[in-house]
């Protein structure tokens, strides 16, 4: 048993990731949502199913402002400053790549405000995830989000995961536990606008925490005042990063938008549970992802495709193993988390498994949406999102509105086969990567 163990992890783990990171990464992200998932339980007992539903729904368009504001910067940072040229002091110039980047958010942040203020205020035309009470929240925490994202990606830039982990994963769900947990055994009233103010209070902090830790490790490794020539056409770069995140958001949460759409607010909620459960089945392929952008970056930018072909090899291999693992585990506790909120039943059980056994299909034909950005070839991830997203909403319209919940998983599912079969048709066509564990 010892030397099949050691034999697992020399051939999987050592030749992808250090072991022992991902094992305090795993431990930590896996309190952390532990901490989240007890969370749910206090906020849906204090304010109900459907207004839990209503605020699932506003915060996921929250992410999705967020992005368009963010405008793929995020993956562009952690494409293109590894190869940028370093200084006779060892520093990488990214003077003029930052700029753009800080200019670019500041627009689009201000354009987005003026936009929506004038639809909401002025013409006075409420949108369907925010009234006009709700709005001022609403660009309080899409400017958190944004400062977050781009923050998160300069620190995977510089491999600084765990810190990260310990302020949004851990500190903030715990926190929020705490206060809610409080409100609840107090039998104190909680309307929706105090839990989007709570959040704008926690993604606060979040942020700054965040902006310190940057700013430590660029003063060590960026050079900000020296400005490199670099005449990419960097508009068109970030624009499909933003199409492909923009994409991968609706991609993933289409049905719960739909779901809120059509006003089914109880559906929303329960949707949005069972997701919560499928991100347990999702979680190696998510951890994993914490320190595979910078690793495919650094070999794609030295033209090694010899070893990013093996660590996509190794990486697919061994987060399946992990998938399956946890794919069981939720087979077994997953009827006890939705018995918490009073909704388990034979239906529910089974349309939680469906949906967390898509989550497989992510890492059965490997990293392929990553390698695809971290190579240069992010345009194919665009095109197979804006023909999958197509498809989809086509299918939402046709039946979420008439069988709700069941509808939404089953779209999902099928999505997501789609997704990841058309993304391993370019990967296997421009890169010549074959299928990880099949080898075809």
């Amino acid at each position: 048993m010892i030397k099949l163990i050691r034999a697992i992890r020399e051939n999987y783990f050592d030749n992808t990731i250090d072991l022992s990171k991902l094992s305090k990464t795993f431990l930590l992200w896996g309190a952390g949502l532990v901490l989240v998932y007890l969370a749910n339980i206090f906020l849906i007992r204090l304010i109900g199913l459907p207004k839990y539903g209503q605020y699932t729904v506003f915060m996921n368009w929250v992410a999705l402002m967020s992005t368009l504001v963010v405008f793929g910067w995020d993956g562009y940072l952690v494409q293109k400053i590894p190869g940028l040229p370093q200084n006779t002091a060892g520093k990488t110039v990214a003077g003029t790549l930052l700029k753009r980047a800080m200019l670019t958010f500041c627009a689009l942040f201000i354009f987005g405000v003026l936009l929506l203020f004038t639809i909401v205020i002025i013409f006075n035309q409420p949108l369907i995830f925010a009234g006009k009470h709700s709005l001022l929240y609403f660009f309080f925490l899409v400017f958190f989000f944004t400062c977050i994202s781009y923050f998160k990606a300069l620190l995977k830039i510089f491999h600084i995961v765990r810190p990260v982990q310990w302020i949004e994963e851990f500190s903030k769900p715990l926190v929020l536990l705490f206060i809610l947990g409080g409100y609840y055994f107090f039998h104190k009233p909680l309307s929706l606008s105090a839990v989007y103010f709570l959040n704008i209070i926690l993604f606060f902090m979040v942020t700054l925490l965040l902006y310190f830790f940057v700013h430590k490790a660029a003063g060590k490794k960026l050079v900000l005042r020296e400005r490199d020539e670099d005449r990419e056409q960097w508009v068109r770069k970030c624009f499909y990063f933003m199409c492909i995140m923009l994409g991968y958001s609706f991609f993933s949460k289409m049905e719960l938008l739909f779901l809120g759409y059509y006003a089914k607010n109880e559906d929303a909620a329960k949707y949005q549970l069972l997701l919560r459960i499928a991100d347990l089945v999702l979680l190696p392929d998510f951890l994993f992802n914490y320190y595979m952008p910078q690793k495919f970056s650094q070999y794609f930018a030295d033209k090694d495709h010899h070893a990013a072909r093996a660590l996509y090899r190794n990486a697919a291999r061994t987060i399946f193993f992990l998938q399956v693992i946890c794919l069981a585990g939720v087979a077994g506790i997953g009827y006890f988390y939705l018995q918490s909120f009073k909704i388990a039943g034979m239906q529910m059980y089974i349309l939680m498994m469906v949906l967390c056994s898509a989550q497989l299909c992510y890492s059965f034909f490997g990293s392929t949406n990553l390698v695809l950005m971290t190579s240069g070839n992010e345009k194919y991830s665009f095109r197979a999102l804006a023909l999958v997203l197509i498809v989809e909403a086509i299918a939402n319209k046709m039946f979420i509105s008439s069988y709700g919940l069941i509808a939404a998983v089953y779209i999902s599912w099928l999505s997501v086969l789609m997704y990841t079969l058309i993304l391993y048709y370019y990967v296997q066509k421009k890169l010549k990567f074959r299928s990880p564990l099949t080898g075809f």
